[in-house]
């Protein structure tokens, strides 16, 4: 294995970690409210599909849509997420987490911000500024396969 390799896999798994460390935390003293494991996965799909219409979600998420309205109205019942109409189109509603959920779990969006500056600090301005067009490019362009809904949104 190629030492980029090696290293795009060495960071990835340990945002993983982050998240699956903050997910599985205190699992045997569970507090009512506390996620499951599949609601985690599902309040990560909302963040990363921004604030999808509740048809992206169900669609994204391969759920029936009775299974999307119960899985929703759970997570709005415990304040992780809500529903607000569409400006676009009344009939349709978009779903975006909550500032609950960013405080409960949200250690990784900590952890990019602390290592964004880490790499501010660390790196000259030309360096980061080339990591910055570097990271553009991957995600748009070399990685046309992942997040094509998120391209969707953006058109």
């Amino acid at each position: 294995m190629r030492d980029l390799e090696r290293h795009f896999n060495t960071m990835y798994d340990k945002f993983k970690l982050m998240l699956y460390d903050r997910a599985l935390r205190e699992r045997g003293r569970s507090m009512p409210g506390d996620l499951s494991l599949q609601e985690v996965i599902y309040m990560e799909i909302i963040i990363a599909l921004g604030d999808p219409t509740v048809a992206e979600f169900s669609r994204y998420a391969k759920l029936s849509a009775s299974n999307t309205a119960y899985r929703l109205n759970k997570l709005e019942e415990r304040g992780y997420i809500r529903r607000k109409r569409s400006d676009l189109d009344k009939r349709e509603y978009r779903v975006e987490a909550t500032s609950r959920y960013k405080e409960e779990y949200g250690v990784i969006f900590d952890y990019i911000h602390l290592v964004c500056d880490r790499i501010e600090e660390r790196f000259a301005p030309e360096d980061v500024d080339k990591f910055e067009e570097m990271l553009g490019i991957i995600s748009e362009e070399l990685m046309p396969e992942a997040g094509t809904q998120l391209k969707e949104r953006s058109k």
